[in-house]
């Protein structure tokens, strides 16, 4: 039987840096039947030239630079519509597979949708520090489970593989979108089920100076603090209502407890200055808390999930939610 094709796609700025301990681990997959589609964004440094190197040997390898820069949530997009395999499979620029992922995804995902699996953190030496990206802090989840997106996300992007019939829901990313992580398991968990593996698949690296790097400054005093604090809450919220609109958006959604959860929350964040308590909101939350904290670990359900996931205006809705 003929092996069924994934493609990668993999996007790429100014990553000279670790491209290529990326490029290798994809090229030693046991799973061998693969194209790895690159798309860079403008790099100014040799990104570029690493690539072109590779594309030379492997005619599997297949690049592109952009004229202009897009954005990584766009050059994605660009580079899920070029797949043609049956599977699609994302990846950053500055992670590490393990040998065996493709070959256990492409063995378990079965009629799911998408498969993802937790990663391995490591730092910018490629040392393991001890830490998995989605756990302990949440926890995976599985099956037609579009709820748990709704205040979470628990899916990272070079985490996954989908199959390539659900490109047609994915595309186009909304432009609003936070991540184009969060909208495709949305998605995938709407249109059909989500499962996992058990063992991370993914080394993923964390240093200063990443895209979506968005560290700021320690505050030097309480009022600082507090200040930081305050902007903090209201990003979320512009966050928050943002995705929640674009779910909204999909027109398979279907006129039920999602879709009424949506509409109270877009409620809550697009007042979130003057409102404190929905009761509405506290009620339909309650009903679904299995479903909506279902990332969450349980020690945390349900006052600390609404704390940190839906912001500090619902912090009361959480002191009755037991």
């Amino acid at each position: 039987m003929q092996q069924k094709l994934v493609s990668i796609a993999m996007c790429t700025y100014n990553g000279e840096r670790f491209i290529k301990e990326q490029i290798d681990s994809i090229l030693a997959q046991t799973y061998p039947h693969f194209e790895l589609l690159i798309f860079d964004d403008g790099s100014s440094d040799n990104t570029a030239k690493i690539i072109q190197e590779y594309q030379e040997k492997h005619p599997n390898i297949h690049f592109k630079q952009n004229e202009k820069n897009l954005g990584f949530l766009k050059n994605f997009e660009q580079a899920i519509s070029h797949a043609k395999g049956d599977y699609v499979a994302l990846t950053d620029q500055d992670d590490i597979w393990k040998k065996e992922k493709l070959q256990t995804f492409v063995e378990n995902i079965n009629e799911h949708a998408l498969i993802y699996s937790d990663a391995i953190i490591i730092d910018e030496n490629s040392k393991e520090t001890g830490t998995l990206l989605v756990e302990p802090k949440n926890k995976l989840c599985d099956g037609a489970c579009n709820k748990a997106f709704l205040l979470n996300n628990f899916i990272s992007g070079n985490t996954m593989m989908f199959k390539r019939e659900l490109v047609e829901h994915i595309l186009p990313i909304p432009p609003k979108m936070s991540y184009h992580d969060i909208w495709i398991g949305f998605v995938a968990s709407t249109y059909g089920t989500i499962t996992y593996t058990k063992k991370p698949m993914t080394y993923y690296r964390k240093y200063s100076g990443q895209v979506t790097d968005k560290a700021k400054p320690k505050p030097r005093n309480v009022f600082e603090k507090l200040r930081q604090k305050k902007e903090l809450q209201i990003e979320v919220a512009r966050i928050r209502k943002d995705d929640l609109e674009a779910f909204n958006s999909l027109s398979i959604l279907p006129q039920g407890s999602t879709k009424a959860i949506i509409k109270l929350l877009l409620e809550h964040y697009t007042d979130y200055h003057k409102i404190f308590f929905n009761f509405k909101l506290y009620k339909i939350l309650k009903k679904y808390t299995q479903e909506v904290f279902a990332s969450n670990r349980p020690s945390k359900r349900p006052r600390r999930a609404f704390r940190t996931a839906v912001g500090l205006r619902l912090r009361v809705l959480s002191l009755f939610l037991i």
